[in-house]
């Protein structure tokens, strides 16, 4: 207890998170050097997910998974930045766990749920490449966070920068997802919207709204 008391009372918590996340990219680099760079530079090079659509990379694979949760870890921290000053909450590390298992369980049910409508409605083939490149996209958001949020704890300390930086990522990610799917979006773009409101942007404003009061 009181060594859990003192990751609470100190910053010292957020610098082994990242220490954490920064051994997870080492093994990233360790188990498939060029996956982890492919996914680093995807925002340039689209082909990349196309390639990996066809081989059909399982979201459990070893490489996969790790990348997954490091995500997760990644825009945890971020939102946790965001919220902190909204938070009358002194349990800083308590606050972080609660947010990081929102997001961790929120992607990863998603997930199932998506896959199991597009099964049901016999449609994965069609939507198939749409859930690939969509998470794909949101690993790489994860890898281009971690710099941003490095710089914005131990230099900029400049809300502005971490904020603006995110909702580039973020407006990046949303454009090349309907750019490589213009088809799907603009056949179904009712649905799209309506996906978008309900499981994309709603579950964000609900978890905001869970860890600011």
């Amino acid at each position: 207890m009181q060594a859990i008391e003192l990751i609470n009372n100190s910053d010292s918590w957020f610098t082994l998170v990242i220490l954490f996340t920064i051994v997870l990219l080492a093994i990233l680099k360790l188990i498939k050097p060029n996956y982890l760079l492919g996914y680093t530079l995807a925002f340039f090079t689209p082909g990349f997910f196309q390639k990996k659509a066809e081989e059909n990379m399982y979201l459990f694979s070893p490489f996969k998974f790790i990348l997954f949760c490091y995500s997760s870890i990644s825009i945890s921290l971020v939102f946790y930045l965001i919220v902190q000053p909204s938070t009358t909450n002194k349990n800083n590390f308590i606050t972080f766990l609660i947010i990081l298992a929102s997001v961790f369980f929120y992607l990863l049910i998603k997930y199932f749920i998506e896959n199991i409508i597009a099964s049901i409605l016999a449609i994965k083939g069609n939507i198939n490449y749409f859930l690939h490149v969509k998470y794909g996209y949101l690993f790489t958001v994860g890898l281009w966070i971690l710099p941003l949020i490095i710089l914005y704890k131990y230099s900029l300390h400049s809300s502005y920068f971490l904020f603006t930086g995110l909702i580039t990522l973020l407006i990046f990610r949303a454009f090349l997802i309907i750019t490589n799917n213009k088809n799907i979006v603009i056949g179904k773009l009712f649905y799209f919207i309506l996906y978008f409101c309900t499981l994309e942007i709603a579950p964000l404003l609900i978890l905001y709204k869970t860890t600011t009061t």
